[in-house]
């Protein structure tokens, strides 16, 4: 699929979605053992369910505009907790956000 240059705007609405315990860890499960913590340092679920869903979106972004496989994705943090691609396969470094 083709995708349009320019900026790409997905919109989530998790209002009315309350998963179960099991289907949040479920859901958690897709992502790198490393982000979980970002996800579960939250108390409130609105504010977890908001993480997992930003983390899933990076990796889906990435992977479909990028074509990078799920496998290779790696997303770093800056000091500031600004996320970047580290592109690892071809040696180079691509910063995004």
């Amino acid at each position: 699929m083709e995708l349009e240059k320019g900026v790409h705007r997905w919109i989530v609405d998790i209002s009315e979605w309350n998963p179960s315990p099991n289907y949040f860890s479920f859901a958690m499960s897709f992502l790198p053992q490393h982000e979980h913590s970002s996800i579960t340092r939250f108390f409130k679920m609105e504010d977890r369910k908001r993480a997992l869903v930003s983390r899933l979106l990076q990796y889906a972004l990435i992977h479909q505009v990028l074509g990078i496989p799920y496998n290779e994705i790696v997303i770093r943090r800056t000091a500031e907790g600004k996320p970047y691609l580290l592109y690892l396969e071809r040696s180079q470094c691509i910063t995004s956000w």
